[in-house]
């Protein structure tokens, strides 16, 4: 009988655990990395997973904002470095892999170092990370890139070196003259030199080497070329050879000391290179999340899952690999357990899926108690199980002589002996191999004691009874996988609170089964049961036809809010135009104002220098010229209301003067009426009223905020009027300016004062370079002290 221990171990295997932590190895750059992520260890308290997928969660931010961890490629050092502690002498190429590491710890030291902040949790490793800089100094002053050991090593090695080398080249020097001289010429196989066991030799015929007194030190394959060492180069051979294992004694001596220096630091690289594991392994774990779509879910330890659009890892994996960098295409599902819900039931068709979501809970379950992120959806929850149990599969063990339906109890009854409270068990058809009714009973007493045990289960059923119980007992809930009846296919879709049939014969008909074998099924199937399942079947359809309206319902929602969003960035942008429109419209209405008082300021000057009668009806007879061509040019645009429909109080606009006011009598049947123009009043004839429909002021030219206050910042009196323009721009002030002038000329006042304060004098130079050729103004001056001094100036207007 398996013990509790076998029975975990079996779930995971059912669980294709090992597959999931195979896939992590692979995304490691180190061996150390990848031994630590096949033997993942999983957290034993809620606490310990939370830590372990906060460091993921950060480490993943760090992926995608920061750069990247500086993880490279680095050797497994531990036997190395353990056989440096015990005296042994390392060679240059593990130096180099010391001094990878090294550099890499450097680099993942200061790098996590400057975001504690962002990643708290990991920079925590930071702290423990030595990067042992006299050793890497050591190291790097002694070995190359390549592994070789420098030869400025030391300075003795540095002299021995070139002691060796300016013998070799005396001995290349001494063997091109020997090759070039005509007593060798005959003797020699081919003209060249070559080394044998590190000294110096000449190819000299087989048959003449009689003729070179000297060493033999090889003969060529086929024994026509003999390798002769003369003996006028013994000595020069033998120096070299000499320096040559002077070279190599300083060598050694470097490596030992180098050797000895990494022995004594091996507990700290050791625990250098268990920490570039960890990092690389939850390096690992972030990009895997990555590849995953993954988030981090909410752990509780209530037993409660709340899983938005979950996916199988193994199944994203897969069609990724499939599929390319794309977006990997696998049915996402909710899967939820309530609080107060122990149990969860999913029925439904055959190769619908039920599994995969059996597999799902399970791996998940696992996942998030080794640090990885689960691929879901942001705000998911998933509880903490301790122990995780599954019953997946055929159980059958002929070697202990177990049936099929004997080895499923033997696992529940020690599942039922050994576990804790608290676990998670998924059962995948519980109960099945024997008597339909029998098993039923008893796969229903089986899930209410697990129930009542404080297990939550997970269970996969054909077995009407247990769809019922989940219907109808207290802490279970159903669910079940979509059969589209239409095309007699499974959707992979699960449902959650609604049962699903097993649709079996229908099933069976699309895999191809003889008509007439249908046919004698359902006359087989017992009646009652066929309706239950056509009812099934008939919910799950409508259920279906309900999702795929409410999808409609939403995508139209969307459709209308993105409509009503454009609609108001259009109304938005016309009234941007209007705006836009009136201010251009008040512009020209204003210069057309100005350019005709011009022209009358000019008659005026004409008829003051020649007051002659005739002169004084050619000015007149141009006045009227002037009028008409302002009237024509300022003719109402928009819709304006007939004279003759005017009533005191109504709001009229007065043409060729480019303002507005209230009519203050009634217009018929006169020639000229009062209206009223701000505070003053004057009279106007009739010819020249346009009554107006839109009272809003921007629909106005300048001039026309005829309340019944003034505009603020404008002060009217019957003696002086003023201007208060302090804290505006420029731009405002001047159109403050020329807006007040416009109306103070119709009002008979001859001073006026524009406050624009001392400041940096800017605005006091703008406002006095326009009143210098303003038409309106015959001159000014700074005010008085007791006005205000050189704050104000004081204008005169011209007389009308």
């Amino acid at each position: 009988m398996p013990d509790s221990i076998s029975l975990l171990e079996k779930a995971r295997r059912v669980l294709e655990w090992n597959a999931v932590l195979e896939a992590l190895a692979g995304l490691t750059v180190s061996i150390p990395g990848a031994e630590r992520c096949r033997s993942l260890e999983l957290a034993v308290t809620l606490d310990d997973a939370r830590c372990a997928l906060i460091e993921t969660t950060e480490m993943a931010a760090l992926e995608a904002h920061a750069g990247g961890c500086p993880l490279a490629s680095f050797s497994d050092i531990r036997p190395a470095v353990r056989r440096a502690a015990k005296g042994a002498l390392l060679q240059a190429l593990d130096f180099r892999d010391i001094q990878i590491v090294l550099h890499v710890v450097s680099e993942i030291y200061r790098y996590l170092a400057a975001r504690q902040f962002e990643a708290p949790s990991l920079s925590h490793a930071m702290h423990q990370l030595d990067p042992l800089g006299p050793l890497i100094s050591a190291i790097e002053r002694c070995i190359d890139e390549e592994g070789n050991v420098r030869e400025s090593a030391t300075a003795a090695l540095l002299a021995l070196t070139h002691h060796a080398n300016a013998l070799k080249q005396r001995m290349r020097t001494k063997l091109e003259h020997i090759l070039g001289s005509l007593r060798f010429a005959a003797l020699l196989q081919e003209p060249y030199f070559a080394q044998r066991e590190n000294r110096y030799v000449l190819p000299i015929k087989a048959e003449r080497k009689g003729d070179v007194p000297g060493i033999v030190h090889d003969v060529s394959a086929s024994g026509a070329t003999v390798f002769i060492e003369p003996r006028d180069l013994v000595d020069l051979n033998n120096d070299i050879k000499e320096a040559d294992l002077a070279v190599e004694r300083e060598v050694r001596r470097i490596l030992q000391d180098l050797s000895t220096q990494a022995g004594a630091q091996e507990e700290a690289l050791l625990v250098n290179l268990e920490l570039l594991a960890l990092l690389d392994c939850i390096h690992a774990k972030a990009r895997l999340g990555g590849l995953m779509e993954a988030s981090a879910p909410v752990l509780n330890t209530e037993g409660r899952l709340r899983l938005k659009q979950a996916r199988h890892p193994l199944l994203v994996l897969n069609r990724r690999r499939d599929q390319g960098a794309g977006k990997a295409m696998v049915v996402a599902n909710d899967i939820e357990l309530r609080p107060g819900q122990r149990v969860l039931v999913i029925s439904g068709p055959n190769a619908g899926g039920k599994t995969v979501t059996l597999k799902i809970v399970g791996l998940f379950a696992l996942m998030v108690r080794a640090g990885l992120l689960i691929p879901c959806a942001e705000g998911s929850e998933m509880a903490f199980f301790a122990e995780v149990y599954a019953d997946i599969g055929d159980a059958q063990d002929l070697t202990r002589d177990l049936s099929s339906f004997s080895a499923h109890m033997t696992d529940m009854i020690a599942l039922l002996r050994e576990a804790a409270p608290g676990a998670l068990v998924l059962l995948d058809e519980p109960v099945t191999s024997t008597d339909p009714a029998e098993g039923a009973a008893l796969a229903q007493a089986l899930l209410v004691r697990l129930a009542e045990r404080g297990f939550t289960v997970v269970a996969t059923t054909h077995y009407n009874p247990l769809k019922a119980l989940a219907q109808s007992h207290p802490g279970f809930a159903g669910a079940s996988v979509e059969f589209n009846v239409s095309t007699l296919s499974p959707t992979y879709r699960l449902i959650l609170g609604m049962p699903g049939g097993s649709s079996a014969i229908d099933i069976a008909g699309r895999l191809g089964m003889d008509e007439e074998i249908l046919d004698e099924a359902v006359c087989l199937v017992n009646t009652q049961e066929r309706a239950v399942e056509r009812l099934l079947e008939d919910l799950q359809e409508t259920r279906r036809k309900l999702d795929e309206d409410s999808a409609r319902v939403a995508a139209m929602r969307a459709e209308s809010e993105a409509a009503a969003s454009l609609q108001k960035e259009l109304a938005e942008r016309q009234a941007a135009l209007e705006k836009e429109t009136r201010k251009t419209a008040r512009k020209k209405v204003t210069a057309e104002v100005l350019r005709a008082r011009a022209e009358v300021q000019s008659v005026m000057e004409d008829l003051k220098t020649d007051k002659r009668l005739v002169k004084v009806r050619e000015t007149k007879a141009r006045l009227a010229g002037i009028e008409q061509t302002a009237q024509a040019r300022l003719a109402p645009a928009g819709d304006y209301r007939p004279v003759d429909q005017l009533r005191i109080g109504d709001r009229v606009e007065i043409l060729g003067l480019g303002t507005s006011g209230v009519l203050l009598e009634v217009p018929s049947g006169k020639k000229r009426v009062r209206v009223r123009v701000g505070e003053s009043e004057m009279s106007v004839a009739v010819s020249r009223l346009a009554g107006v429909e839109n009272s809003d002021e921007d629909d106005h030219p300048v001039g026309r905020a005829d309340k019944r206050r003034p505009a603020a910042g404008v002060q009217m009196s019957r003696g002086v009027q003023e201007v208060d323009v302090r804290g505006k721009s420029a731009e405002e002030a001047l159109e403050m300016v020329e807006g007040f002038l416009d109306k103070t000329l119709l009002s008979g006042t001859q001073l006026v004062r524009v406050i624009h304060g001392h400041g940096t004098g800017r605005l006091r130079q703008v406002l006095r370079e326009y009143l210098k050729h303003s038409p309106y103004v015959s001159g000014f001056r700074s005010g008085e002290r007791p006005e205000g001094g050189d704050g104000v100036t004081v204008a005169t207007l011209q007389d009308r």
